[in-house]
């Protein structure tokens, strides 16, 4: 017994635990009296009265349940011991060679099906766009306002001119803001060009509208400079609604822009 415990320690957990069950079933099958300890604090007294081999013992498991547990522990043993272990051949049910463990998750795995009211609403939402994750206009001002790359902070100061201009104007800021970019800028500017003589060109040029915008923004940036508030977004947000009711001294810019452009008109080149 003590000999058997000894030999227990140096083999595999697995086989060392069958043999010490295989132990306390010789025990049991002599109609002896002994205290089970198997991994647990407790113990529990087995009857001298068992002299049935088809009986329960600890109420748990019946002799022959535990000769097929030992014969599957031999096996398994035998297998770890002679390859690699293989989850799909040791998971495989009797009678099947191989199984092949993705698939049988797919096959488990339940499957959506929509309801008719979500279809319906698939069918009506399938023409209508996505809508993009910001707006390119509001992302080009604010990145202009942009300093030390603090984004997130001219984020703030922007959101916060538009709920001004939202409250003096009750429509969607997004587009006022837009419609006022679009009211306040040039159509074109006026460059000098050296002639190779004493007299220098200066050649009207066309804007895109990316160009025009920056030119706007720049004079509602520098007007708003010149208002009373401490705080900047206050100060924009009030530069905003004074374009967009188009008493802005962003205009007289422009239309002095314009002037000039329009009187260098020879110069311009048409190809």
């Amino acid at each position: 017994m003590f000999g058997l415990r000894r030999s227990v320690k140096t083999i595999s957990p697995a086989v060392s635990c069958a043999l010490r069950v295989g132990v306390v079933r010789n025990a049991v099958g002599s109609g002896g009296m002994m205290l089970l300890r198997m991994q647990s604090t407790t113990s529990n007294e087995v009857p001298a009265n068992k002299d049935s081999k088809s009986e329960q013992y600890n109420g748990h498991m019946t002799e022959k349940q535990v000769d097929e547990w030992l014969q599957a522990i031999d096996s398994l043993e035998a297998e770890f011991s002679s390859q690699s272990i293989l989850s799909d051949v040791s998971l495989t049910p009797d009678g099947k060679g191989r199984m092949n463990l993705l698939e049988e998750a797919m096959k488990s795995k339940k499957t959506f099906e929509p309801t008719k009211e979500q279809i319906e609403e698939w069918e009506a939402l399938k023409k209508v766009p996505i809508p993009r994750k910001a707006d390119d206009v509001l992302e080009h001002v604010t990145n202009m306002i942009m300093r030390h790359g603090k984004k997130e902070k001219a984020r703030k100061i922007m959101s916060r001119a538009l709920y001004l201009l939202f409250c003096a104007t009750r429509k969607d800021p997004v587009e006022v803001l837009k419609q006022a970019l679009d009211d306040l800028a040039p159509l074109m500017v006026v460059k000098t060009f050296k002639t190779g003589v004493a007299k220098a060109a200066v050649i009207p040029v066309p804007l895109n509208q990316k160009q025009r915008y920056r030119i706007a923004w720049t004079w509602i940036v520098e007007a708003s400079k010149k208002k009373s508030s401490s705080d900047f977004a206050v100060r924009l947000g009030e530069e905003l609604i004074a374009v967009h009711k188009g008493i802005s001294s962003g205009f007289d810019k422009r239309d002095s822009l314009h002037k000039t452009a329009i009187a260098h008109r020879a110069y311009i080149k048409l190809r």
